[in-house]
């Protein structure tokens, strides 16, 4: 299934200060968003309603988040070539994005340090916390194991990929997009 796509909704678009409170919000918490605009935590909060209504997502999973996050940002990258008809081409799925054979190298140099001499566990209980949309609690759950467990092969993870994953952001999306091209890769 194509993931969502800048141009792609159900609706209308919304406007770009939506646009641009989402984009935030895929990076940094509600609040810190909120301070940084100077509204109210509500306000970011109805943005995020209208975008999830608009594309017809949930930002609760974060593979939604990932995938809205990439989209974004390529949509807002400029033409190569910087001519007029380069800005009106379609804008790329994200499914051809991560099908390259680029993506394909990243990913594998990205989950390098979790292969080979790592605790399989950690593997285990990432995949397993991206499918529980990153709840601690039902990962320990889905997996029988205490959420003190969960949170300490977060963290073994956050030292062998080098990236923040305890806190919705950059580092939660690179290995949502990281295990799907990896999952699809020979």
């Amino acid at each position: 299934m194509p993931g969502p796509t800048p141009s792609s909704s159900r609706s209308e678009r919304p406007p770009r200060l939506t646009l641009d409170i989402t984009s935030l919000a895929l990076n940094f918490p509600r609040a810190g968003v909120a301070r940084l605009l100077d509204v109210s935590r509500n306000t970011v909060t109805a943005h995020l309603r209208r975008v999830q209504d608009a594309l017809g997502l949930s930002l609760q999973d974060p593979r939604s988040r990932a995938e809205l996050a990439l989209a974004l940002a390529v949509n807002d990258l400029p033409p190569l070539d910087g001519n007029a008809a380069a800005e009106h081409a379609p804008t790329p799925s994200v499914d051809s994005l991560l099908s390259t054979e680029a993506a394909t190298t990243w990913a594998h140099a990205f989950l390098q340090p979790l292969r080979p001499g790592t605790d399989r566990a950690v593997h285990q209980t990432l995949r397993a916390w991206i499918q529980a949309d990153t709840d601690a609690q039902r990962t320990a759950h889905n997996l029988g194991i205490s959420r003190t467990t969960v949170r300490a092969h977060l963290r073994a993870a956050e030292q062998l990929l080098r990236r923040s994953l305890q806190t919705p952001g950059p580092g939660t999306h690179e290995l949502v997009h990281a295990l799907r091209i990896a999952d699809r890769a020979p």
